[in-house]
Order: structure tokens, then C-alpha cells, then sequence
């Protein structure tokens, strides 16, 4: 399996740090081949930054197993600032896409605009945590990401966090960061997963375990429908942390071809790998 986030070192005051050396021995033991490393270059939500610099030095301890992403604060910069040059050099160095984006603003603010442009221009997919709060803010409905899709139709999102996966449901409520019971049909996850051929999203963290295990009958139907988009993820950032996704994965049942699709396959051709 490739699994397509996960963190590496010290990023919190209250959590062990993920040493590579770590991460790669819980690997061998789940079955995954190859891991996605994101830095955290945005001061919200985590305590300490994992830089692209760090990323890229960790990853080059074990070239075969670890893909490195980069990462850039949009509001850096004097007006004017352009990202692309930063982004094509960590390319050029390695870096297989950008992410996690965590910045303060709203999904659809100039400043990150700049940063998809450059992505799409580059061919490098962008990793976004969408909350209707603080961070990558939105409205119930990501009224504001689906402008970000149809604006940058050049441009691959791997969604990810509390808001995208709360809108596997038709029925939402803002303040309920991982909702429970039975999946409203028509949630905006699954319609936008249905119209835009540039959006993916990623299984990590407990907010994408909780929408596909929060009516299971429903999460097998929607792995099964969106089997070509979705990608198995962890979200993997502290020692003894536990990753339920990894054992539902294996245990779920789907089809054989949605299994490959969305523990590997899918991954490969997004990465060039």
C-alpha cells in the first residue's frame, strides 16, 4: 500500500515525535511500501514547524520508501510575491507535490490562489485541509472550495479534514467536527467527487475514518463509487498513535479493484511513481 499522509518530527508540545526510523518500522508492519511526508509550514493549529527542508533531509534516509511534498506559506512575502520559483526548486529537488496547506484564510483567498496556479503550472497535486473554521475556512455546502476546483481546473486537490469529510452527508452541521449516524445521500464530498476531474481526497486522520465507518452500508458504497479518486492515507504524526484505517482497509468490503485503486494504484499515477 501507499499511504499518501503522514508527518514527520517534533510538532506539538504534547505529542512524541515521529522519527523516520519509527515511521518506516510501522510500516513494515502494516504493509505500506511507500509514505507521503507533509511539512507543516503554517503557524496555525500545530505547535512546531516541520519544514520542506526537514522533509527532504528525513526522506533522503530512506529514498525508496518516503516521497517528500513541499510546502509554502501564501502570506509570505511583500505584495506581489510569487511562489512558483520556490515550489519548481523543491520540484526539482525531489518534491512530489504541496501540502498540507493549514493557512489561516479562506479556501478561496487570493494568497492561496497563487499557490494553486503555481501547483497546476508545475503539475504538483496540492494536499488542503478544509474546515469551516480557522483554517482553509468554508462555508456547510464548500461553496468556496468548488470555486477554488472550477477557477484552478488545472490544478489536483487531495482533500482532507473535518469540513470536507463532514459533507459526505447532505446534512451538516458546523459546530460537530466528526459527525455520527447514518449518511444523508447528496453530500457535496460526494457530488464534487463526482463532477471535478481534478479533485481526489484522502482517507487519513479520524475525520476521514469517521465518514466511512459512521454508516457502514454507506461507506462501502461510496469507497465502491469513487474508487478512481480516493486515496488511503493515515495521517500519521506522533509515536503510539493508533491507525485504524490501516486494519478497515484490508477488512472492508469492497471490491478487489477498488481495493487496489484506492490503497495504491491511484497513488501512482497521481505521484509519477
Amino acid at each position: 500500500m501507499i499511504d499518501t499522509h503522514a508527518h514527520v518530527g517534533r510538532i506539538s508540545v504534547s505529542l512524541k515525535p515521529l522519527t523516520v526510523e519509527t515511521l518506516v518500522s510501522t510500516m513494515d508492519r502494516c504493509g505500506i511500501e511507500k509514505t507521503v511526508i507533509l511539512p507543516i509550514e503554517n503557524p496555525e493549529e500545530l505547535d512546531f514547524y516541520s519544514t520542506t527542508e526537514y522533509v527532504l533531509s528525513e526522506c533522503g534516509k530512506f529514498p525508496e520508501r518516503l516521497i517528500p511534498f513541499c510546502n509554502a506559506d501564501p502570506r509570505r512575502g511583500m505584495p506581489g510575491w510569487n511562489p512558483r520559483p520556490i515550489i519548481e526548486g523543491y520540484k526539482n529537488r525531489g518534491c512530489k507535490g504541496f501540502g498540507e496547506c493549514l493557512q489561516g484564510l479562506p479556501i478561496d483567498d487570493p494568497r492561496s490562489g497563487k499557490i494553486y496556479e503555481a501547483c497546476g503550472e508545475l503539475e504538483l497535486p496540492v494536499v488542503i485541509d478544509i474546515r469551516y473554521e480557522y483554517i482553509n475556512y468554508d462555508k456547510p455546502g464548500l461553496p468556496g472550495f468548488e470555486k477554488v476546483l472550477s477557477q484552478h481546473s488545472n490544478t489536483v486537490f487531495i482533500a482532507h479534514g473535518p469540513a470536507w469529510w463532514s459533507e459526505i452527508s447532505a446534512e451538516v452541521d458546523p459546530k460537530v467536527g466528526y459527525p455520527k449516524g447514518k449518511v444523508k445521500p447528496g453530500g457535496r464530498a460526494d457530488t464534487l467527487l463526482g463532477e471535478y476531474e481534478n479533485l481526489y481526497a484522502d482517507l487519513s486522520a479520524g475525520s476521514g475514518y469517521n465518514a466511512i465507518t459512521r454508516d457502514p452500508e454507506f461507506g462501502v458504497e461510496f469507497l465502491e463509487r469513487h474508487k478512481e479518486e480516493l486515496l488511503f492515507a493515515t495521517d500519521y504524526l506522533h509515536e503510539g498513535q493508533e491507525l485504524p484505517m490501516v486494519d478497515h482497509i484490508k477488512k472492508v468490503n469492497i471490491s478487489r479493484k477498488a481495493f487496489r485503486a484506492i490503497t495504491k494504484e491511484n497513488a501512482k499515477k497521481l505521484l509519477h511513481i
